[in-house]
């Protein structure tokens, strides 16, 4: 099993473990709010939809979180960028009814385009841009798992002047592997925690609720240990 072996490495297994639960404990909520015609107003066909987007988003985040353990890291760094792709999917069709409708309707949809609408619509009302964008730690991750961003990428594997060879990262992984781990894992937590704001709660889920204020204290404590 994976486990950090940098400074605070205690703090940061912890951190790693209730990020799983976060992700079980988010997954069982957001499923069954997509199920339930009572707590959403969607067509059948529209909850058919976010249901296999919202399914694929968390599938690749247990394949991320279970191949972290197995260090074969590149593997988990291509199931989270996936997820990430699934949570940006996920909310341009659930936050504009035409975005849906153009996906249900024309096989031309570009979600690319959608999110350049959206972008232009939030900036008509807030001029605040948002500190954290999936976007962004979507598109800085593929550039780290296509070899864009070479050094990082390739120094990565490196340990003690060597590279393993089998397909996995070794028993022991580099310092610098470890720390992207650490920001993955970071960049995914804040992901899905914006991901799982796109599902209403307003306490009918208090202990995903209680739990995501235990979680994000633990992140504050993060910040204040890395920053």
């Amino acid at each position: 099993m994976f486990e950090f072996t940098i400074n605070e490495a205690e703090f940061l297994n912890e951190f790693k473990q209730k990020i799983q639960e976060y992700i079980n404990k988010s997954y069982k909520y957001t499923m069954s709010f997509l199920a339930s015609p009572v707590l959403n107003d969607y067509r059948d066909n529209e909850r058919l939809i976010l249901i296999s987007v919202n399914k694929s988003v968390y599938q690749n985040l247990y394949s991320f979180m279970h191949l972290n353990d197995s260090n074969m890291q590149y593997a988990a760094f291509a199931c989270l960028e996936r997820a990430l792709y699934g949570m940006r999917f996920y909310n341009a069709l659930a936050l504009d009814p035409d975005n849906m409708h153009t996906y249900i309707t024309s096989p031309g949809f570009s979600l690319e385009k959608s999110e350049e609408e959206q972008e232009e619509k939030r900036r008509e009302y807030s001029e605040n841009e948002e500190q954290f964008s999936i976007k962004e730690f979507s598109e800085t991750l593929h550039l780290f798992n296509t070899f864009v961003l070479k050094s990082p990428s390739i120094s990565s594997q490196l340990h003690n002047r060597n590279i393993f060879l089998g397909l996995s990262c070794g028993k022991e992984l580099s310092d610098e592997l470890q720390n992207e781990v650490r920001k993955n894992l970071v960049g995914a937590y804040l992901s899905l925690s914006k991901h799982i704001k796109l599902f209403f709660n307003g306490g009918l889920d208090e202990e995903l609720e209680n739990f995501e204020d235990e979680l994000y204290a633990m992140f504050v404590e993060y910040v204040k240990k890395f920053s």
